[in-house]
């Protein structure tokens, strides 16, 4: 099964993310948590999240969705 991408960025909403995780896991949905580097990224609250992969090292043969937990801007920085 083709796994979710979650996109993380520092600061980034932990509700947003349970919220997220939780639907995704009721449905048994793999996910795959990516971000600009392997670094640990810490939330708005402190919360720290390793990546599984980076942006430059996903295969996106194995993602069939996406979703942003990331303003736009710092979404479309990395398309452009």
């Amino acid at each position: 099964m083709k796994k979710t991408a979650v996109l993380l960025y520092p600061h980034f909403s932990e509700y947003e993310l349970s919220v997220a995780l939780s639907i995704l896991m009721q449905g048994n949905k793999p996910i795959v948590t990516i971000g600009l580097n392997n670094q640990t990224i810490k939330g708005e609250a402190g919360l720290s999240c390793v990546p599984d992969t980076t942006i430059n090292e996903v295969n996106p043969e194995e993602i069939d969705s996406l979703f942003g937990l990331t303003p736009v801007f710092w979404t479309l920085s990395l398309l452009i």
